[in-house]
């Protein structure tokens, strides 16, 4: 856990690796902002609009505001569409994109006698309006800035330099406020995720706790989740012996060590332990029928017989419950089974595995 915490202030703490950490709050919050942003563009819109009967110089512009106002509207109607979600990045490109059309439409097409004033927005509100790598910002960017300073060029010569100037410096303010901003933004989620597996871990064994075994099971209840085909409880056998004669440094160490064979067992098989408390450890399993999983525990059972923890021997009481063909309403009755299987196990001589 301590690894996991000093990403924050890590030398390697990356935008990247932030953004990796957590691409799922990033595509939410990038939603979010996109629906948003592209409400605000075509309410926004309406204004000038608004405005055409009581200003002479906005009838030339109706056009190109009808045509911003009919593709942010476009836009953000196609986007309430789920499955266009996965395409949030692109949607968020679109309708900046509409929004310097627009500014480079006012700047050197409406009013060439004039310094340009929306095109200097859109450049410092793109980059600070969601969470994408920055080299794709800085390029979006400089290509609009390119295809403006080329028009300004042949269409308005005499405020070509200071439309360039002007854009371009709103652009490295746009980037280095936008860069900062999301970088806080990210370190943000980054934190909340830390803290979120903070809360669901044991912090001696590194496994999921029981708390998250809790939660697990509560999201099992849904109707569009993989159900497991069975659960299984471990006890650790004359742990209280082995802590009493030793002392609970040792039988701290021992635990990771017994945390670690399961750990493994999580690499080939499709297992998810939890630690249950003290030495009582859950685990749930998917996708096996019921001779496969006493087989599996089986083989558990023999990993944990063999395995040297730092000179001490132990094994393990295996208490199984089968549901692979039930219809299960309340997972916690599946662990009470388990558990019922586990303390079989204890009274019939410790060291084997019982189904239930």
């Amino acid at each position: 856990m301590i690894d996991e915490q000093n990403i924050l202030f890590s030398k390697e703490n990356t935008i990247e690796k932030l953004m990796s950490n957590n691409r799922k709050g990033n595509e939410d919050f990038n939603e979010t902002m996109l629906s948003t942003l592209l409400l605000m563009g075509w309410v926004l819109i309406l204004l000038p609009l608004l405005a055409v009967p009581f200003s002479n110089t906005k009838e030339g512009v109706i056009p190109a505001y009808l045509l911003a106002f009919a593709a942010f509207l476009a836009l953000f109607l196609l986007y309430k569409v789920p499955s266009m979600k996965k395409y949030t990045l692109v949607g968020l490109y679109l309708g900046f994109s509409v929004l310097f059309l627009l500014g480079i439409y006012l700047s050197v097409i409406h009013s060439p006698n004039m310094r340009a004033t929306v095109l200097l927005g859109g450049f410092i509100l793109m980059p600070l309006s969601f969470i994408d790598r920055l080299h794709r910002k800085i390029l979006f960017l400089a290509l609009w800035l390119g295809v403006h300073t080329l028009l300004a060029y042949y269409l308005k010569p005499l405020l070509v330099l200071d439309d360039t100037i002007n854009c371009l410096m709103a652009a490295i303010l746009g980037c280095f406020l936008g860069n900062t901003l999301m970088r806080v933004r990210l370190e943000s989620l980054e934190a909340r995720r830390l803290l979120i597996i903070e809360k669901g871990t044991d912090e001696l064994t590194g496994l999921p706790n029981r708390r998250k075994l809790y939660e697990t099971l509560t999201m099992l209840e849904g109707s569009d989740v993989e159900k497991p085909t069975g659960i299984m409880m471990l006890d650790i056998d004359h742990f209280k012996d082995f802590n009493d004669q030793y002392g609970h440094v040792p039988g701290d160490r021992y635990l990771r060590f017994f945390a670690e064979v399961l750990t493994n067992f999580t690499k080939v098989f499709r297992w998810h332990f939890y630690r249950f408390g003290g030495e009582e450890f859950v685990a749930i399993a998917y996708g096996y029928d019921k001779d496969e999983l006493y087989s599996i525990a089986e083989s558990l059972r023999v990993a944990v017989q063999r395995a040297d923890m730092e000179g001490y021997s132990t094994t393990v009481s295996i208490g199984v419950a089968y549901c692979g063909e039930e219809q299960v309403a309340n997972y916690e009755k599946v662990i009470e089974r388990a558990d019922n299987a586990a303390y079989t196990a204890k009274r019939s001589g410790r060291n084997i595995v019982c189904m239930e």
